[in-house]
Protein backbone atom coordinates (compact mmCIF):
# COMPACT_ATOMS: atom_id res chain seq x y z
CA UNK A 1 0.00 0.00 0.00
CA UNK A 2 1.47 3.37 -1.00
CA UNK A 3 2.06 5.66 1.97
CA UNK A 4 -0.11 8.73 2.13
CA UNK A 5 1.55 12.06 1.83
CA UNK A 6 0.04 13.88 4.78
CA UNK A 7 1.65 17.16 3.91
CA UNK A 8 -0.93 19.03 1.90
CA UNK A 9 0.00 22.15 -0.08
CA UNK A 10 -1.67 25.30 1.10
CA UNK A 11 -3.39 27.58 -1.29
CA UNK A 12 -1.62 30.45 0.37
CA UNK A 13 1.56 29.34 -1.34
CA UNK A 14 -0.01 29.95 -4.77
CA UNK A 15 -0.11 33.41 -6.34
CA UNK A 16 -3.59 34.92 -6.05
CA UNK A 17 -3.52 36.92 -9.24
CA UNK A 18 -1.47 37.97 -12.15
CA UNK A 19 -0.32 41.55 -12.30
CA UNK A 20 -1.78 43.59 -15.10
CA UNK A 21 1.57 44.71 -16.35
CA UNK A 22 2.80 41.20 -16.91
CA UNK A 23 3.12 40.26 -20.55
CA UNK A 24 1.54 37.05 -21.63
CA UNK A 25 3.19 35.11 -24.32
CA UNK A 26 0.97 34.16 -27.16
CA UNK A 27 1.98 30.57 -27.03
CA UNK A 28 0.47 30.22 -23.56
CA UNK A 29 -2.98 30.91 -24.78
CA UNK A 30 -3.10 27.51 -26.40
CA UNK A 31 -2.23 25.68 -23.05
CA UNK A 32 -4.99 23.38 -21.85
CA UNK A 33 -7.31 24.53 -19.09
CA UNK A 34 -6.58 21.56 -16.76
CA UNK A 35 -3.20 21.66 -14.96
CA UNK A 36 -2.60 18.87 -12.50
CA UNK A 37 0.65 19.02 -10.48
CA UNK A 38 1.44 15.93 -8.48
CA UNK A 39 3.48 17.35 -5.56
CA UNK A 40 4.31 20.54 -3.74
CA UNK A 41 7.54 20.79 -5.70
CA UNK A 42 5.50 20.93 -8.94
CA UNK A 43 3.44 23.76 -7.41
CA UNK A 44 6.61 25.73 -6.93
CA UNK A 45 7.90 24.92 -10.38
CA UNK A 46 4.57 25.63 -12.12
CA UNK A 47 4.57 28.66 -14.38
CA UNK A 48 1.41 30.70 -14.15
CA UNK A 49 1.12 32.86 -17.20
CA UNK A 50 -2.56 33.76 -17.40
CA UNK A 51 -5.47 34.07 -14.97
CA UNK A 52 -6.95 31.01 -16.55
CA UNK A 53 -3.87 29.04 -15.50
CA UNK A 54 -4.27 30.27 -11.92
CA UNK A 55 -7.91 29.24 -11.75
CA UNK A 56 -7.10 25.88 -13.30
CA UNK A 57 -4.35 25.34 -10.75
CA UNK A 58 -6.63 26.19 -7.82
CA UNK A 59 -9.39 23.93 -9.12
CA UNK A 60 -6.94 21.06 -9.54
CA UNK A 61 -5.57 21.43 -5.99
CA UNK A 62 -9.06 21.57 -4.47
CA UNK A 63 -10.15 18.53 -6.49
CA UNK A 64 -7.15 16.51 -5.33
CA UNK A 65 -7.71 17.49 -1.66
CA UNK A 66 -11.38 16.51 -1.91
CA UNK A 67 -10.48 13.17 -3.54
CA UNK A 68 -7.91 12.44 -0.84
CA UNK A 69 -10.49 13.21 1.89
CA UNK A 70 -12.94 10.81 0.29
CA UNK A 71 -10.30 8.07 0.03
CA UNK A 72 -9.14 8.53 3.66
CA UNK A 73 -11.98 10.13 5.60
CA UNK A 74 -10.20 9.63 8.97
CA UNK A 75 -7.28 11.83 8.00
CA UNK A 76 -7.55 15.57 7.68
CA UNK A 77 -4.98 18.04 6.49
CA UNK A 78 -2.51 18.96 9.18
CA UNK A 79 -3.64 22.52 9.10
CA UNK A 80 -7.15 21.48 10.09
CA UNK A 81 -6.25 18.78 12.76
CA UNK A 82 -6.64 19.94 16.35
CA UNK A 83 -3.67 19.40 18.63
CA UNK A 84 -5.69 17.26 21.11
CA UNK A 85 -6.49 14.77 18.30
CA UNK A 86 -2.91 14.19 17.20
CA UNK A 87 -2.36 11.50 19.91
CA UNK A 88 -5.45 9.56 18.73
CA UNK A 89 -4.44 9.80 15.04
CA UNK A 90 -0.70 9.22 15.18
CA UNK A 91 -0.14 7.54 18.60
CA UNK A 92 1.88 10.34 20.17
CA UNK A 93 1.10 12.86 22.84
CA UNK A 94 0.47 16.39 21.83
CA UNK A 95 1.64 17.75 25.18
CA UNK A 96 4.91 17.10 26.99
CA UNK A 97 4.16 15.43 30.40
CA UNK A 98 4.96 17.42 33.44
CA UNK A 99 8.03 16.04 35.24
CA UNK A 100 7.33 15.38 38.92
CA UNK A 101 9.73 16.50 41.59
CA UNK A 102 11.74 14.09 43.81
CA UNK A 103 9.63 14.78 46.93
CA UNK A 104 6.88 12.18 47.74
CA UNK A 105 3.23 12.99 47.89
CA UNK A 106 1.54 13.80 51.17
CA UNK A 107 -0.16 10.39 51.45
CA UNK A 108 3.04 8.57 50.56
CA UNK A 109 4.97 10.58 53.15
CA UNK A 110 2.45 9.72 55.87
CA UNK A 111 2.53 6.03 54.92
CA UNK A 112 6.34 5.92 54.98
CA UNK A 113 6.41 7.58 58.41
CA UNK A 114 3.82 5.11 59.68
CA UNK A 115 5.78 2.17 58.24
CA UNK A 116 8.77 3.17 60.37
CA UNK A 117 6.73 2.38 63.51
CA UNK A 118 7.70 -1.14 64.77
CA UNK A 119 4.19 -1.94 66.01
CA UNK A 120 2.54 -1.02 62.72
CA UNK A 121 5.20 -2.92 60.74
CA UNK A 122 4.83 -6.08 62.86
CA UNK A 123 1.04 -5.90 62.63
CA UNK A 124 1.18 -5.47 58.86
CA UNK A 125 3.59 -8.38 58.45
CA UNK A 126 2.22 -10.80 61.05
CA UNK A 127 -1.05 -9.81 62.69
CA UNK A 128 -2.90 -8.79 59.55
CA UNK A 129 -2.16 -12.02 57.60
CA UNK A 130 -3.10 -14.08 60.67
CA UNK A 131 -6.35 -12.20 61.08
CA UNK A 132 -7.18 -12.71 57.41
CA UNK A 133 -6.35 -16.42 57.57
CA UNK A 134 -8.35 -16.90 60.78
CA UNK A 135 -11.27 -15.00 59.32
CA UNK A 136 -11.21 -17.13 56.18
CA UNK A 137 -10.98 -20.31 58.29
CA UNK A 138 -13.87 -19.28 60.55
CA UNK A 139 -15.98 -18.40 57.55
CA UNK A 140 -15.17 -21.72 55.87
CA UNK A 141 -15.95 -23.71 59.03
CA UNK A 142 -19.24 -21.88 59.45
CA UNK A 143 -20.43 -23.40 56.18
CA UNK A 144 -21.90 -26.86 56.79
CA UNK A 145 -20.98 -28.27 53.39
CA UNK A 146 -17.43 -27.03 53.54
CA UNK A 147 -17.01 -28.25 57.13
CA UNK A 148 -18.26 -31.74 56.29
CA UNK A 149 -16.09 -31.90 53.17
CA UNK A 150 -13.04 -30.76 55.12
CA UNK A 151 -13.68 -33.30 57.89
CA UNK A 152 -14.13 -36.11 55.38
CA UNK A 153 -10.93 -35.18 53.54
CA UNK A 154 -9.06 -35.04 56.85
CA UNK A 155 -10.31 -38.49 57.90
CA UNK A 156 -9.42 -39.98 54.52
CA UNK A 157 -5.93 -38.48 54.66
CA UNK A 158 -5.40 -39.80 58.18
CA UNK A 159 -6.60 -43.31 57.27
CA UNK A 160 -4.39 -43.33 54.20
CA UNK A 161 -1.38 -42.33 56.31
CA UNK A 162 -2.06 -44.84 59.10
CA UNK A 163 -2.41 -47.76 56.70
CA UNK A 164 0.95 -47.21 55.02
CA UNK A 165 3.23 -50.32 55.18
CA UNK A 166 6.01 -48.56 57.06
CA UNK A 167 3.66 -47.96 60.02
CA UNK A 168 2.47 -51.58 60.32
CA UNK A 169 3.54 -53.64 63.38
CA UNK A 170 3.74 -57.35 62.60
CA UNK A 171 5.49 -58.99 65.60
CA UNK A 172 5.78 -58.69 69.38
CA UNK A 173 8.86 -59.62 71.39
CA UNK A 174 8.64 -60.14 75.18
CA UNK A 175 11.83 -59.83 77.23
CA UNK A 176 12.52 -60.68 80.88
CA UNK A 177 9.94 -63.40 81.61
CA UNK A 178 9.60 -67.13 81.24
CA UNK A 179 7.40 -68.86 78.68
CA UNK A 180 4.25 -69.24 80.87
CA UNK A 181 4.36 -65.57 81.85
CA UNK A 182 4.93 -64.55 78.22
CA UNK A 183 1.86 -66.53 77.18
CA UNK A 184 -0.13 -64.83 79.92
CA UNK A 185 1.06 -61.44 78.71
CA UNK A 186 0.04 -62.16 75.10
CA UNK A 187 -3.41 -63.28 76.26
CA UNK A 188 -3.75 -60.15 78.38
CA UNK A 189 -2.83 -57.75 75.56
CA UNK A 190 -4.87 -59.66 72.93
CA UNK A 191 -3.37 -57.84 69.91
CA UNK A 192 -4.14 -59.02 66.38
CA UNK A 193 -1.19 -58.51 64.04
CA UNK A 194 -0.50 -56.79 61.72
CA UNK A 195 -1.72 -53.57 63.28
CA UNK A 196 -0.96 -49.92 62.59
CA UNK A 197 1.31 -48.23 65.10
CA UNK A 198 -1.20 -45.37 65.28
CA UNK A 199 -3.83 -47.78 66.64
CA UNK A 200 -1.61 -49.02 69.49
CA UNK A 201 -2.30 -47.13 72.69
CA UNK A 202 0.95 -47.76 74.55
CA UNK A 203 -0.36 -46.15 77.72
CA UNK A 204 -3.36 -48.49 77.82
CA UNK A 205 -1.16 -51.52 77.11
CA UNK A 206 1.20 -50.51 79.92
CA UNK A 207 -1.69 -50.20 82.37
CA UNK A 208 -2.93 -53.67 81.45
CA UNK A 209 0.48 -55.22 82.01
CA UNK A 210 1.17 -53.40 85.28
CA UNK A 211 -2.15 -54.69 86.60
CA UNK A 212 -0.75 -58.22 86.39
CA UNK A 213 0.48 -59.67 89.69
CA UNK A 214 3.80 -60.91 88.35
CA UNK A 215 4.78 -57.65 86.60
CA UNK A 216 6.59 -54.92 88.51
CA UNK A 217 7.32 -52.53 85.63
CA UNK A 218 6.90 -52.43 81.84
CA UNK A 219 8.84 -50.74 79.03
CA UNK A 220 7.20 -50.65 75.57
CA UNK A 221 9.14 -49.72 72.42
CA UNK A 222 8.29 -49.67 68.72
CA UNK A 223 11.36 -50.95 66.87
CA UNK A 224 12.04 -49.89 63.27
CA UNK A 225 11.80 -53.46 61.99
CA UNK A 226 8.00 -53.49 62.48
CA UNK A 227 8.38 -54.97 65.97
CA UNK A 228 6.73 -54.22 69.31
CA UNK A 229 9.27 -54.84 72.06
CA UNK A 230 7.90 -55.48 75.58
CA UNK A 231 10.49 -55.41 78.37
CA UNK A 232 9.14 -56.83 81.65
CA UNK A 233 10.58 -56.50 85.13
CA UNK A 234 9.04 -59.28 87.16
CA UNK A 235 7.87 -58.81 90.71
CA UNK A 236 10.02 -60.99 93.01
CA UNK A 237 7.97 -62.74 95.69
CA UNK A 238 9.57 -63.06 99.14
CA UNK A 239 6.66 -64.36 101.23
CA UNK A 240 3.55 -66.48 101.06
CA UNK A 241 0.46 -65.04 102.68
CA UNK A 242 -2.30 -67.44 103.59
CA UNK A 243 -5.51 -65.53 103.03
CA UNK A 244 -8.34 -67.86 103.85
CA UNK A 245 -7.93 -70.75 101.44
CA UNK A 246 -5.73 -68.81 99.04
CA UNK A 247 -1.96 -68.57 99.05
CA UNK A 248 -0.76 -65.23 97.70
CA UNK A 249 2.85 -64.43 96.89
CA UNK A 250 3.94 -61.01 98.16
CA UNK A 251 7.01 -58.95 97.33
CA UNK A 252 8.99 -56.99 99.86
CA UNK A 253 6.57 -54.06 99.62
CA UNK A 254 3.55 -56.23 100.37
CA UNK A 255 2.27 -56.13 96.77
CA UNK A 256 0.79 -59.34 95.44
CA UNK A 257 3.09 -61.11 93.01
CA UNK A 258 0.86 -64.03 92.16
CA UNK A 259 -1.34 -66.81 93.53
CA UNK A 260 -0.53 -70.49 94.05
CA UNK A 261 -2.82 -73.35 94.90
CA UNK A 262 -0.52 -75.43 97.11
CA UNK A 263 2.21 -74.71 99.64
CA UNK A 264 4.32 -77.32 97.90
CA UNK A 265 4.50 -75.14 94.79
CA UNK A 266 6.80 -72.64 96.58
CA UNK A 267 8.42 -74.41 99.51
CA UNK A 268 11.32 -71.96 99.30
CA UNK A 269 9.16 -69.04 100.50
CA UNK A 270 8.33 -68.46 104.19
CA UNK A 271 4.70 -68.34 105.17
CA UNK A 272 2.79 -65.66 107.05
CA UNK A 273 -0.85 -65.64 108.09
CA UNK A 274 -3.32 -63.62 110.08
CA UNK A 275 -5.18 -60.36 109.70
CA UNK A 276 -2.90 -57.45 108.86
CA UNK A 277 0.11 -59.66 108.14
CA UNK A 278 0.65 -58.06 104.71
CA UNK A 279 1.14 -54.67 106.37
CA UNK A 280 4.07 -55.82 108.55
CA UNK A 281 6.15 -57.62 105.93
CA UNK A 282 9.46 -55.79 106.68
CA UNK A 283 9.28 -56.90 110.33
CA UNK A 284 8.37 -60.45 109.30
CA UNK A 285 11.38 -60.63 106.98
CA UNK A 286 13.65 -59.50 109.80
CA UNK A 287 12.23 -62.22 112.08
CA UNK A 288 12.77 -64.89 109.42
CA UNK A 289 16.35 -63.70 109.01
CA UNK A 290 16.96 -63.62 112.81
CA UNK A 291 15.63 -67.17 113.31
CA UNK A 292 19.11 -68.52 112.63
CA UNK A 293 19.38 -72.10 114.00
CA UNK A 294 15.58 -72.38 114.08
CA UNK A 295 15.25 -71.98 110.30
CA UNK A 296 14.95 -75.71 109.70
CA UNK A 297 12.07 -76.00 112.17
CA UNK A 298 10.34 -72.78 111.24
CA UNK A 299 6.97 -73.13 109.50
CA UNK A 300 5.80 -69.55 109.46
CA UNK A 301 4.61 -66.47 111.31
CA UNK A 302 1.08 -65.69 112.44
CA UNK A 303 -0.11 -62.14 113.06
CA UNK A 304 -2.03 -61.79 116.31
CA UNK A 305 -4.45 -58.90 116.79
CA UNK A 306 -2.64 -56.88 114.15
CA UNK A 307 -0.08 -56.10 116.91
CA UNK A 308 2.46 -58.89 117.31
CA UNK A 309 3.74 -62.20 115.88
CA UNK A 310 3.61 -65.84 116.86
CA UNK A 311 6.42 -67.97 115.43
CA UNK A 312 5.17 -71.42 114.44
CA UNK A 313 7.66 -74.31 114.67
CA UNK A 314 7.31 -77.96 113.76
CA UNK A 315 5.79 -80.38 116.29
CA UNK A 316 3.18 -77.70 116.99
CA UNK A 317 5.46 -75.53 119.13
CA UNK A 318 4.81 -71.78 119.30
CA UNK A 319 7.04 -68.89 120.33
CA UNK A 320 4.86 -65.97 121.39
CA UNK A 321 6.81 -62.78 120.65
CA UNK A 322 6.10 -59.41 122.26
CA UNK A 323 4.64 -56.39 120.47
CA UNK A 324 7.83 -54.37 120.98
CA UNK A 325 11.36 -55.62 120.33
CA UNK A 326 10.33 -59.03 118.98
CA UNK A 327 13.82 -59.70 117.56
CA UNK A 328 15.48 -59.29 120.97
CA UNK A 329 12.97 -61.71 122.49
CA UNK A 330 13.67 -64.24 119.72
CA UNK A 331 17.41 -63.99 120.36
CA UNK A 332 16.77 -64.83 124.04
CA UNK A 333 14.77 -67.92 123.07
CA UNK A 334 17.60 -69.02 120.79
CA UNK A 335 20.03 -68.57 123.70
CA UNK A 336 17.82 -70.66 126.02
CA UNK A 337 17.63 -73.34 123.35
CA UNK A 338 21.38 -73.36 123.02
CA UNK A 339 21.96 -73.68 126.77
CA UNK A 340 18.94 -75.56 128.15
CA UNK A 341 17.40 -77.18 125.07
CA UNK A 342 13.96 -75.93 126.06
CA UNK A 343 12.49 -76.60 122.64
CA UNK A 344 13.67 -80.19 122.69
CA UNK A 345 11.37 -80.89 125.62
CA UNK A 346 7.64 -81.48 125.51
CA UNK A 347 6.92 -77.77 125.44
CA UNK A 348 3.82 -76.48 123.76
CA UNK A 349 4.61 -72.74 123.79
CA UNK A 350 7.28 -70.33 124.93
CA UNK A 351 5.61 -67.11 126.04
CA UNK A 352 7.97 -64.16 125.58
CA UNK A 353 5.38 -61.43 125.77
CA UNK A 354 7.02 -60.42 129.04
CA UNK A 355 10.71 -60.57 128.13
CA UNK A 356 11.95 -60.45 131.74
CA UNK A 357 9.94 -63.55 132.68
CA UNK A 358 9.68 -66.22 129.97
CA UNK A 359 6.89 -68.72 130.47
CA UNK A 360 7.02 -72.31 129.21
CA UNK A 361 3.70 -74.03 128.59
CA UNK A 362 3.89 -77.77 128.60
CA UNK A 363 1.69 -80.11 126.61
CA UNK A 364 -1.30 -81.79 128.26
CA UNK A 365 0.56 -85.09 128.57
CA UNK A 366 3.58 -83.49 130.20
CA UNK A 367 1.43 -81.40 132.48
CA UNK A 368 -0.51 -84.52 133.59
CA UNK A 369 2.73 -86.40 134.27
CA UNK A 370 4.05 -83.53 136.35
CA UNK A 371 0.84 -83.38 138.36
CA UNK A 372 0.99 -87.15 138.95
CA UNK A 373 4.58 -86.96 140.19
CA UNK A 374 3.77 -84.11 142.49
CA UNK A 375 0.82 -86.08 143.94
CA UNK A 376 2.93 -89.15 144.59
CA UNK A 377 5.53 -87.09 146.34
Amino acid sequence: MRPIDRKEPSLGDLPNSVSEGDAVAPEHEARPAQFEPTSSEEFRRAEIATPADLEALKSSVLAKIQARKEETPNIQPLGEVASEKIEALFGQSAKTPTKLGPAPSKMRYKFERLWLTPIFRSMARTALPLILIMGAGIWALSQDDMRESFTQKLVEARDSLEQRPEFQIELMKIIGVDAPTATEIRNTLNITFPVSSFELELGTLREKLEAMDSVASVDLNLVESKLLEVSITKRRPVLLWRKGRELEMLDQNGVRAGVITSRLDRKDLPLIAGLGAEDAIPEALKLFKAAGPLQNRLRGLRRMGERRWDMILDRGQIIQLPETQPIAALHRVIALQATQKILDKDVRAVDMRVSRRPILRMSEVSAEMIRTLNTQN
